[in-house]
């Protein structure tokens, strides 16, 4: 079946986003000369609906977004597989696995014989048809462990794929474009990217059933190949698809290992331990089965703690979580349903404990539809490309960047705070900031009662271009301070503006600032910015009185260091103490608490 058809069906949803504009709201802070936008993306599986996975890549992309990380279990990390070979990260390409996918008859994959095939035919034909069928099977399940040997769906793969190996494949997921830049909240550009800073990433999920061990390829294919970059990409899928009973089970032989040198050998076990968290000797052969068993959504190997991202990491599921009950009236159906659960459970528990995620994730509507259905018709494939272009609207059209990053940071500060009380199990602030080391200090205690008496929070600015450091931010906050976090001087200068010149709230003012000493905003990491932008602020009238605190540092080290690279003094309005480091939880505390109340007392 020609792919035009499946543009046609979609031909008026991308027009109508086109009108309200979609193609042109901020999605993420990494760009192109060109201006597509970069997120990582991450697939469910689900076995022949993965189809909807291609139609929501394709508006993604139509709308102009790219991918630099690409992950997916089983269906999933078909489409995962073949986005990341069809061509260079900066060109849209589910138009070309659709040339691949859709003409594609699913049932050659059923490749155990026509016993094989005649199951899957069976399927809808009641329980004694499906019963039968499979005892005529049973010498595939009982000595190969599956129905079907998977060959004809790897020689497939393996035939659509223009890099045969790992190695040319990550060479082709570096290859960015030379133009690759960060954007700052005002969309201008702030600096380029290389491929070192932006780390591309595939991830392509399998259940090693032998050690039972969730596999990250090609990230852990060197404890399974003596020469993991010259394995065919192919065998990590025809690994992750790998279909309890439908299809057997991948076979890999650990057998080289043996051969080994013994301290190379040795170092192949820690690796395990290390990576696999395997501590046991190792078998002579892994077994592979479907990644879902494991994690079928695998959003948490691109996920981030204590820091805000440059670009998003989008995720597509194929059906709601837990929308329906499942009743069961067959073995079969009983059989079924169990796995459903398993391979669903551990990511819906992830996504619950971090519940960000739901800004992140869309779902494909296919409750209708049969994911073991391998008899799909033309017209079913079409229905499910136009079902994932339907999602994929959905999500564009409510999608927020600005407001998203805002909830992580939100987030961040409330993940940390039950962290810290559960330190001690306290709830006066007296007795939490013992634990921190501040004992039978009246006057700074009276400064934080003063503090605390403001119905609205006095605001610090945090810049750090790689913002990790929530608990004292947690702190912070409880002490009646509210600390709004950026990553680059323009954000910043652009917060002071709206903040201290535009808005006439004196509730809205920034009191304090509080900045690293070393940021990169224009390539290469600049040692001093921090301590260079205090001093511009010394140029406005409207900054200068704002005290700035540079983290992790002591006042000598400082002055030092600005003195032999500059030749000049320290700016007036950095107040870092002598003989106190910021880094410390306590002298962070009371320098904070010093600097705002000098400047609210005044």
């Amino acid at each position: 079946m020609p792919t035009q058809p499946y543009k046609d069906a979609v031909f008026n949803l991308l027009e109508d986003l086109r009108q309200e504009g979609i193609h042109q709201r901020r999605y993420s802070d990494v760009y192109d000369a060109a201006g597509n936008q970069y997120v990582n993306f991450v697939q469910e599986g689900g076995g022949v609906l993965g189809l909807a996975l291609v139609g929501y890549t394709y508006v993604l992309e139509q709308m102009g977004i790219r991918f630099l990380g690409l992950g997916g279990t089983s269906a999933g990390s078909i489409n995962t597989l073949l986005l990341a070979d069809a061509g260079r990260p900066e060109e849209a390409k589910s138009m070309r696995v659709l040339d691949k996918v859709a003409p594609k008859n699913f049932m050659d994959f059923v490749d155990g014989g026509p016993d094989a095939q005649a199951l899957i035919t069976a399927a809808d034909k009641g329980m004694l048809t499906k019963v039968f069928q499979l005892i005529r099977n049973l010498d595939e399940l009982w000595n190969d462990l599956g129905i079907n040997p998977g060959k004809e769906f790897e020689r497939w793969l393996r035939a659509n794929l223009q890099h045969a190996t790992v190695t040319d494949l990550l060479e082709n997921l570096a290859d960015l474009p030379s133009d690759l830049h960060l954007r700052d909240d005002l969309g201008r550009e702030r600096y380029q990217l290389a491929a070192e800073e932006i780390g591309p990433r595939l991830a392509i999920v399998a259940a090693d059933i032998t050690t039972q061990t969730k596999v990250d390829f090609p990230a852990m294919a060197s404890l399974y190949y003596a020469k993991p970059g010259e394995v065919n990409p192919a065998e990590f899928v025809r690994a992750s698809m790998s279909i309890p009973a439908f299809f057997e089970p991948q076979r890999v032989n650990l057998g080289w290992i043996d051969e080994l040198p013994e301290a190379e050998r040795d170092a192949m076990r820690r690796s395990w331990r290390r990576e696999a968290a395997f501590t046991g000797n190792l078998p002579k052969e892994i077994l592979f089965a479907d990644g879902g068993i494991m994690s079928n959504f695998p959003i948490d190997l691109f996920h981030g703690d204590n820091q805000i991202p440059n670009r998003p990491t989008f995720g597509v599921k194929l059906g709601i979580d837990r929308a329906v009950a499942h009743p069961t009236h067959s073995l079969i159906s009983f059989a079924r349903t169990m796995f459903d659960g398993v391979r669903n459970l551990r990511d819906f528990e992830f996504l619950r404990a971090n519940p960000e995620y739901k800004d992140v994730v869309e779902y494909i509507r296919v409750d209708d539809f049969d994911w073991l259905n391998f008899g799909i018709t033309h017209e079913e494939k079409l229905a499910l490309f136009r079902r994932g272009a339907e999602a994929a609207a959905r999500f564009l059209r409510r999608f927020n960047w600005k407001r998203y990053k805002a909830t992580l940071n939100r987030n961040l500060l409330q993940r940390i705070k039950p962290a810290m009380w559960q330190l001690s199990e306290l709830r006066n602030l007296e007795d939490i900031l013992e634990v921190f080391g501040i004992v039978d200090d009246k006057a700074l205690m009276d400064k934080i009662e003063f503090l605390r008496q403001r119905p609205v929070k006095y605001k610090a600015l945090w810049i750090d271009d790689a913002f990790t450091y929530a608990l004292p931010v947690a702190i912070l906050d409880e002490m009646g301070v509210d600390v709004i976090v950026t990553r680059s001087s323009l954000d910043a200068y652009a917060i002071l503006r709206a903040r201290n010149v535009d808005s006439k709230d004196p509730n809205e003012r920034i009191d304090l600032i509080i900045s690293d000493a070393s940021r990169q905003e224009g390539g290469a990491p600049e040692s001093k910015r921090g301590i260079t932008f205090a001093e511009q602020l010394l140029l406005s009238p409207a900054y200068a009185e704002i005290p700035v605190l540079i983290y992790a540092h002591e006042r000598t080290e400082l002055e030092v260091k600005y003195l032999a690279a500059t030749g000049k003094e320290l700016p007036a309005n950095i107040k870092n103490s002598r003989k106190v480091n910021t880094i410390v939880h306590r002298h962070l505390i009371a320098e904070v608490v010093n600097s705002v109340y000098g400047r609210v007392a005044e």
